[in-house]
């Protein structure tokens, strides 16, 4: 019997179903319950038998590429088509007269055209992740000042001692 079930999975519509169950972010322990299997034997299937470990990767990273698809466009900003139908009020006028002959509406399909800005919690959360030496806001420690794991600490002059004129260069 236990063979029955490793073959059932083993086929392609058994490796689809796992690969589809962790394309949609389940854990090992929710695809063992949802598939039925059980988390030990997911996990020594995993182990032995690679078409079933390639499964569940392929299925996760399919789902690791959406998100990050996501992110970017949110970050960056992105433009949405939409159909929309209109209700249009049509006249129809005598061309000798310019006597209205009739009146009527009639829908119509046209194309809306939606521009999504960039949002600024996901451009910062996208470079704090892509660059953290240059986006991180952690302070750096500041070189050469004298203390070892120090951080650089500038004095700012009291508000009534700053002249409107910056010194000269020659101490004048």
């Amino acid at each position: 019997m236990k063979n029955n079930k490793y073959l059932k999975w083993k086929e392609t519509s058994g490796l689809e179903s796992i690969r589809r169950l962790a394309e949609e972010g389940l854990s090992d322990e929710e695809i063992g319950i949802r598939s039925g299997i059980g988390v030990t034997l997911l996990r020594r299937w995993k182990k032995k038998i690679p078409e079933f470990a390639a499964a569940i990767e392929l299925g996760r990273a399919g789902a690791d590429y959406a998100v990050v698809e996501a992110l970017y466009k949110k970050a960056v900003g992105y433009n949405v088509s939409l159909s929309k139908t209109y209700k249009l009020k049509r006249v129809d006028y005598d061309p000798e007269t310019g006597k209205k002959l009739r009146e009527y509406e009639e829908l119509a399909t046209g194309i809306d055209e939606n521009y999504f800005p960039g949002d600024l919690k996901a451009e910062t959360f996208w470079l704090r992740n892509r660059q953290p030496e240059r986006w991180s806001e952690k302070p750096t420690r500041a070189q050469g000042d004298g203390e070892e794991g120090g951080f650089g600490v500038v004095e700012l002059p009291e508000a009534d001692t700053i002249d409107d004129e910056p010194d000269s260069p020659d101490g004048d």
